[in-house]
Order: structure tokens, then sequence, then C-alpha cells
């Protein structure tokens, strides 16, 4: 039990500081749809409806959409991942 209890001493820091390390910006995950294929009518700009396959741009619709247009820019979908 003693040596449980030393082990998660011990690795806690190791894992906290990993997190720390991650940084704020999201990086891109390796499955994740671009602005080119969510755009499916390529008009350029991303309908709610388009962008509903990716979870993070779905949640955040409204706010990512800063000049309240209704649609999302390459610029306004590119702010999902701090860029």
């Amino acid at each position: 039990m003693k040596r449980l209890v030393l082990c998660a001493a011990l690795c806690f820091p190791v894992i906290a500081s990993a997190a720390d390390a991650i940084g704020s910006a999201a990086p891109v995950p390796p499955n994740a749809l671009t602005f080119q294929q969510l755009d499916t009518n390529r008009d350029g700009l991303l309908s709610f409806s388009e962008a509903f396959p990716n979870a993070r741009a779905a949640n955040a619709f409204n706010v990512l959409d800063t000049n309240a247009d209704g649609f999302l820019s390459p610029i306004e979908f590119a702010a999902i991942y701090g860029r």
C-alpha cells in the first residue's frame, strides 16, 4: 500500500506538468473535418447545417459567427483552433 501511495505521489506532478505543456491553443484533431470538406455547396461559407458534422463548430456556431450573418467564413471557422 505504501508503494502505491508513493507511486501516485511521484506520478501526479509529471501528469500535471504534461497537461500544462499542452498549451491553450487547441490542436486540430486528426479526424477533424476541414472547412473545405464541410463546405458542401462550395460557396466559401458554412451554414449551420454544413458545420453540424464538426462538433466544435456546431457547438460554438453563434460565438464563431462574429458578424452574425448566419454563416462561418474560413477566418471565423479557423478561430475554433485558436488561429
